[in-house]
């Protein structure tokens, strides 16, 4: 018997078997795919948001704000026929949370409500990611700290000193929940760099620290801080020994002050300054002025150590003692004759004379020797009347008093004469 052989590749060089098997190739797949659509499939939705309300909530009346206010993404869960569940998106659901229960600043735990947008039956929610969120409600205050700023690396160099230091603001406001503002107990500006031998000023640019009251830094993504960067300016300022040197006033007439003795209780006095200033001056003035005409042997006077504008005091001297010494020093009184007088601008078109025969009872008081050999005769009272009003008449004038060729002996206390004014 005759075998029949049969060659595909026979069959498919046939128009007609090609064309036939062409068109039930396409109707088996079109079969598969309808039943593959046909059947329930599982699908993850993944990045749905959560929508949280809170406008005209609850907590919005009552001023209270959601703290970490960031997105909550959660995965949806379905199940249903294959056609409509590969086509799903996040858009096709609602995710909510309900902000009715808050009414108090405090953490939340509230759950989340997943649903369809549309009320499509060929799908069905099997569940999501995350039944429940973890919400914190509060207040948002802003409070006012003052800066504190430490800097324990840096010292100055021998004969410098390191003041205090000081920031470009005084304070820094701080916003955030008022239960995290709450906990602030202090703002810190923390000097990292050290230095042991500064000799000149540092200025360094930092960030504010916020501790507690036990000295724990505070950290937290929920706080603000205005201004976040804070100028901080370390003052090194030059030390230097100065010499007290105390001032009078009224010194009588041709008086050698370079000679007259006194002793201070401190005569010299550290300070400090920028080198600019500082090197230019070597004694500090004592205030007030001493009055000569109060001076007297055995007399204290108390008198203020005042700098000048940028000068510190590191030793804290506020004041000294000027004593004058009542050794080798004795007093007399004396009568000055009217012949002793001198006249001094007298007003033009009249003329003044000396009421009075004398100026008596004239203490003066200087070096023992000085004073044993004085005699009225050398003494001088001069009368100035430039203060005279130019109107004839008797008037009570100055009379300073004060003791001729220069030696060390001065008229204690203040005295007064009459004079009378005529027109010439």
């Amino acid at each position: 018997m005759k075998k029949l052989k049969i060659s595909f590749q026979s069959l498919f060089d046939n128009d007609q078997f090609t064309m036939v098997f062409a068109i039930l190739a396409a109707v088996i797949a079109w079969f598969a795919v309808m039943m593959s659509q046909m059947t329930d499939t599982n699908r993850t939705i993944y990045n749905v948001p959560v929508q949280i309300n809170y406008e005209g909530s609850i907590p919005q009346s009552l001023g209270l704000q959601r703290i970490g206010d960031t997105e909550i993404m959660i995965s949806v869960n379905v199940t249903g026929k294959a056609s409509k569940v590969q086509r799903l998106t996040a858009d096709d659901f609602n995710a909510s949370i309900s902000l009715n229960s808050v009414n108090k600043a405090q953490s939340y735990t509230l759950a989340i409500d997943v649903s369809k947008k549309s009320n499509d039956p060929d799908y069905q929610i099997t569940g999501y990611s995350e039944t429940t969120a973890t919400l914190v409600f509060d207040q948002i205050i802003s409070k006012q700290f003052t800066i504190q700023i430490s800097a324990p690396g840096l010292s100055a160099a021998d004969d410098y000193i390191m003041q205090q230091p000081y920031a470009d603001v005084e304070n820094i406001v701080i916003t955030g929940p008022q239960n995290e503002i709450n906990r602030i107990d202090r703002c810190v500006v923390n000097i990292d760099t050290e230095n042991e031998n500064l000799t000149e000023n540092l200025q360094v640019a930092a960030s504010p620290t916020l501790l507690d009251r036990n000295g724990t830094a505070i950290t937290s993504e929920n706080l603000t801080i205005e201004p976040s960067v804070i100028e901080v300016t370390v003052p090194v300022y030059k030390t230097k020994r100065m010499t007290l040197r105390p001032d009078f006033i009224n010194v009588p007439q041709g008086f050698p002050i370079e000679d007259f003795t006194y002793t201070l209780s401190q005569e010299t006095i550290l300070v400090a300054a920028s080198p600019d200033i500082i090197d230019n001056q070597d004694e500090i003035t004592l205030s007030p002025p001493i009055d000569f005409r109060t001076v007297d042997a055995g007399r204290e006077f108390t008198l203020e150590v005042a700098l000048p504008a940028g000068y510190t005091n590191p030793e804290s001297v506020t004041s000294v003692t000027l004593t004058i010494p009542d050794d080798n020093l004795s007093s007399r009184t004396f009568s000055i004759p009217r012949s002793n007088f001198v006249l001094e601008n007298t007003p033009a078109g009249f003329d003044a004379s000396i009421v009075p025969q004398a100026l008596n009872n004239v203490k003066i008081t200087g070096e023992t020797e000085v004073v044993e050999a004085l005699t009225s005769d050398d003494l001088v009272v001069s009368v100035d009347l430039s203060d005279v009003t130019a109107i004839r008449g008797q008037y009570t004038v100055t009379a300073r008093v004060y003791c001729q060729n220069g030696v060390l002996a001065w008229a204690v206390g203040e005295y007064s004469t009459t004079i009378l004014l005529t027109e010439r």
